[in-house]
């Protein structure tokens, strides 16, 4: 799964002797190290959870979110077909208040329009404004990932919202504004190298652990390169970053990243090619400009 964060629709893995299609693999629940990923709860395709499962209720489906796979997407489980919009009902039914629902807000925000109403397995009523509330009542500070997950799902509602040309109003207005000092926050928090806190939002910290440094700005440029507004892509402060994760990457290109941080930092560069230099799927930028501000660096 964190391969398809990086390269979507793109991502390819080894099976034995044959390439194949890390989200058709992943869909159709072949085995990854002899797991099976998916499983059927109450008629509908369900991630299993726990250690080389989904490690957060709705991850699957906020990464085909971000992958661009479309709604009627083929799923299929124990000889049965589904679809991905037959995923999309499985993460509505456990909306529930008091548990994580970072991703689901990716993947329902993605999925679904912006009026929908649904019902969870209690009969709750839930909709998309509703988890947009709940998200900005929770902490981001304690949250997966040092909260930038949190921040990445309330962008993702935002930036859905404003794609439709839906009113960015009540909930989703209120979230923007929350997102826009998160981000000033997270420059005045960004060290000289242009690496982001290895403390997340709690304060400014630089660690002398290499995958620390990569799991933290890989993160936080991901949110950032993702979130901030066209007019703010060329700002010195994001290109400084880019930068810096770009060595990091090239000077640790022996080191064996862990699967997470390696793919959320190459996930902000594919974000970063795609928005800032004309980039697309599968086809990145030819050329990755060097402005003298950040070729200077040390």
């Amino acid at each position: 799964m964190h391969g398809l964060v990086a390269f979507g629709v793109d991502t390819e893995l080894d099976a034995g002797n044959r390439h194949v299609n890390a989200i058709g693999w992943l869909c159709w629940n072949q085995p990854a190290r002899g797991i099976r990923l998916l499983e059927i709860q109450g008629s509908l395709p369900a991630p299993r959870q726990g250690p080389g499962l989904e490690g957060h209720p709705g991850q699957l489906l906020s990464m085909l979110a971000q992958s661009r796979v479309r709604a009627d997407y083929g799923i299929k489980v124990g000889g049965r077909d589904f679809t991905v919009a037959d995923l999309v009902r499985h993460e509505q039914r456990g909306c529930r208040a008091g548990q994580e629902l970072t991703f689901k807000l990716i993947g329902l925000a993605h999925y679904l329009p912006g009026d929908s109403r649904w019902k969870n397995d209690r009969g709750e009523s839930w909709t998309i404004g509703r988890l947009v509330e709940y998200e900005l009542s929770r902490p981001v500070n304690g949250a997966a990932c040092g909260g930038s997950h949190r921040l990445m799902g309330l962008s993702y509602a935002v930036q859905k919202r404003k794609q439709r040309q839906e009113p960015v109003d009540g909930p989703w207005e209120r979230a923007a504004g929350y997102l826009e000092q998160y981000q000033q926050y997270t420059f005045k928090l960004q060290n000289p190298d242009g690496s982001f806190s290895t403390n997340w939002f709690v304060g400014r910290g630089q660690s002398a652990d290499m995958t620390e440094r990569l799991r933290t700005s890989g993160h936080l440029l991901e949110w950032l390169a993702y979130s901030l507004p066209d007019g703010q892509l060329e700002d010195p402060r994001l290109l400084r970053s880019v930068q810096y994760l770009v060595r990091l990457l090239w000077e640790g290109r022996e080191r064996s990243w862990p699967v997470g941080p390696l793919g959320h930092a190459l996930h902000a560069l594919v974000i970063y090619d795609e928005r800032a230099l004309g980039g697309t799927p599968g086809e990145p930028a030819k050329e990755f400009p060097r402005p003298p501000e950040v070729s200077r660096l040390p």
